[in-house]
């Protein structure tokens, strides 16, 4: 089948999810944090814009960076499975990794959109205008959609409710591992999306805020390799989700209903 093929699927998943109705709470979320962020500007003063915005870029940005991969990526195919229009699909003159390429494209960009939303909400509330430190997580932010949102993929080809899964990765692994001593940091994507931000340490030492934005262990990642890290997780999830796709038989969920 032809490249043109591809192109119109990424392209029509792309605006499925891009579509306003879906859009609209994405949206609504980063009016809130703008809300959330001058409030909190307001109980903290004497806090540094830079040391609010790293804090709340690891707390809310890239915590919602995650969610909105699980949540894009686990619709990939688990979520037509269970609709049961996977047969439908799959009918489709299409080969089977082109078809989870395409798909799997669109939910990483679309999950790129709305963390920048996120951060650019949060940027616009701590320092008035888009900061250095906005545009230091903007690569960051396309590396996370790219890594989450395979791995993601992978999870929901291998697993039943994988949404659970994914949850469990983004909100306890990716909280945790951070945070510990030694090199077990390796293991955690957040890790990489740091290095490649190039946060630094919290001026004021570490506190609890701090372990929940992922700034409670030590980091000694540089970019280039953190980069590397990243790619090498998603171009791993892709081979290996499109080889388990295209093999594997997938048929309806009866329990789905």
């Amino acid at each position: 089948m032809t490249g043109a093929s591809v192109g119109f699927l990424f392209g029509h998943q792309l605006r499925e999810y891009l579509r306003f109705r879906r859009m609209a709470i994405w949206i609504l979320v980063a009016i809130v944090l703008v809300v959330t962020t001058v409030a909190f500007r307001q109980v903290n003063p004497s806090q540094t814009r830079q040391d609010t915005y790293i804090l709340l870029s690891g707390i809310i940005v890239f915590r919602l960076l995650a969610l909105a991969a699980a949540i894009l990526a686990t619709g990939v195919v688990s979520q037509e499975v269970e609709q049961k229009t996977i047969v439908y699909l799959l009918t489709r003159p299409v080969p089977r990794w082109k078809y989870l390429l395409a798909r799997t494209g669109a939910a990483m960009v679309a999950t790129f959109i709305v963390s920048l939303l996120a951060a650019v909400a949060v940027s616009l509330a701590v320092y008035g205008q888009l900061g250095t430190m906005f545009w230091r997580d903007v690569p960051a932010l396309a590396a996370g959609s790219a890594a989450y949102v395979s791995l993601f993929t992978l999870f929901s080809l291998l697993v039943n409710r994988a949404m659970i899964v994914c949850l469990l990765f983004a909100f306890g692994w990716e909280l945790a591992i951070p945070n510990l001593g030694g090199d077990i940091y390796l293991l955690s994507i957040n890790s990489y999306l740091t290095a490649i931000a190039r946060h630094p340490a919290p001026s004021g030492g570490t506190d609890l805020l701090d372990i929940l934005g992922g700034l409670g262990g030590t980091n000694a990642l540089s970019a280039n390799f953190a980069w590397m890290l990243a790619m090498g997780v998603t171009l791993v999830s892709l081979v290996f989700g499109v080889t388990w796709f295209s093999k594997k038989e997938y048929v309806p969920r009866d329990d789905a209903e």
